[in-house]
Order: C-alpha cells, then sequence, then structure tokens
C-alpha cells in the first residue's frame, strides 16, 4: 500500500502541478500549484466517516479504480489538447486520491500488522513510501519528456497492477481486532 500510494503518480502532480497546468493553458504555473494544494486540503475530512461506513479496505479499492479512471482521462485530455478537461481531470484525481489513498493508508499500515511487529513493520512501509516518493519525483520529469501526452500511462498500469493486488492481498481492517484482521490476512495468503 505504501508503494501504491506513492507510485499512483499524485506526487508528479504535487511537484510538478506548475507544468501540468502550463501545458494546460495556464500562464501562471503558481496558480495550478495553488488550486491543486487547495483541492487536496478537504477530502481527508471526509474519510474517517466514509471509512466507517463503507469500509477501509473498499475505500482504498474504489480510490484506486477511481485514479485509474481519472488518469485515463488526464491521458486523454493532454492527448485531445482540451486544457480545461485536464484540470477537471486533475482535480478529481487529487480528490479521489485525498479521500482515499492519501489518508488511508497510514490508517491501514497501524491497522494491519500486529502488535508484536507493528513499530518495525510501519517504520519499514514508510521508508518504502518516502524512497517511492523519490523515484516518482526524480524520474517524472524523464518520463514527461519520453512520453509527453502519455506521460500518465505509466501510473495507469501501476494504479491497475495494485488495485488487482490490492484486492487479492489486503484485509478490511475497519472495526477489527488485531486477531481478527491477522486471521483475515492468513486465510487471504492461503487460497
Amino acid at each position: 500500500l505504501s508503494c501504491a500510494q506513492q507510485l499512483s503518480g499524485i506526487n508528479a502532480v504535487f511537484y510538478y502541478s506548475g507544468s501540468i497546468f502550463s501545458d494546460a493553458g495556464i500562464s501562471d504555473s503558481r496558480v495550478g500549484t495553488l488550486i491543486i494544494d487547495f483541492i487536496n486540503i478537504f477530502p481527508a475530512f471526509f474519510t474517517g466517516v466514509l471509512a466507517n461506513r463503507f469500509g477501509a479496505r473498499n475505500m482504498i479499492l474504489w480510490g484506486l479504480s477511481g485514479m485509474v479512471v481519472m488518469s485515463i482521462g488526464m491521458t486523454v485530455a493532454f492527448i485531445v489538447d482540451v486544457s480545461a478537461l485536464s484540470i477537471v481531470f486533475t482535480a478529481l484525481y487529487v480528490i479521489v486520491f485525498g479521500v482515499t489513498l492519501g489518508p488511508l493508508v497510514w490508517v491501514m499500515t497501524a491497522d494491519i500488522f500486529p502488535d508484536s511487529i507493528r513499530a518495525s513493520a510501519s517504520s519499514l512501509c514508510i521508508g518504502i513510501n518516502w524512497l517511492c516518493n523519490l523515484i516518482v519525483g526524480v524520474s517524472y520529469p524523464y518520463i514527461s519528456d519520453a512520453l509527453d501526452d502519455y506521460a500518465y500511462v505509466p501510473f495507469v498500469v501501476l494504479l491497475a497492477i495494485f488495485y488487482l493486488l490490492a484486492l487479492k492481498l489486503v484485509p478490511e481492517t475497519s472495526g477489527k481486532s488485531a486477531e481478527e484482521i491477522q486471521a483475515e490476512y492468513d486465510s487471504r495468503r492461503e487460497q
């Protein structure tokens, strides 16, 4: 999940939103950055209520599938050169991330491991999260230069893979004890 959070491409949007929006026709790159930052603030306020109602696992799955759709929309908008559409899909992408993968990965990371290894396992996940963040931050300009309007296609592929992995491997953690979560995780591995 830590890899999925960062390799979803969200930090390509956060770090390079200025260039994404200048490609979309906004002349002042700071405006694009402010739009993305402002949009990212509010979704997390609804995550707890939604996760309690629908389950954290379902929210993660919905987030991954929603981000696939929005990434495809962003790509199509860049290809057909409709700047307003690329802005809309980018904003929706950030909203979907902000209400699902953004906050829920941290919750799931804390919940998914048994008490005996929680601190070490969570530390490892955080380290992996930062490593994946670095990979996206450093590689995206090269990906963008090489793939131009198709720069989000690698993220579409990764998001689809992460969806399938989460569907198979991630247990529901909402409202369950650590022992119940571990039992469900063990039963998923045996399938």
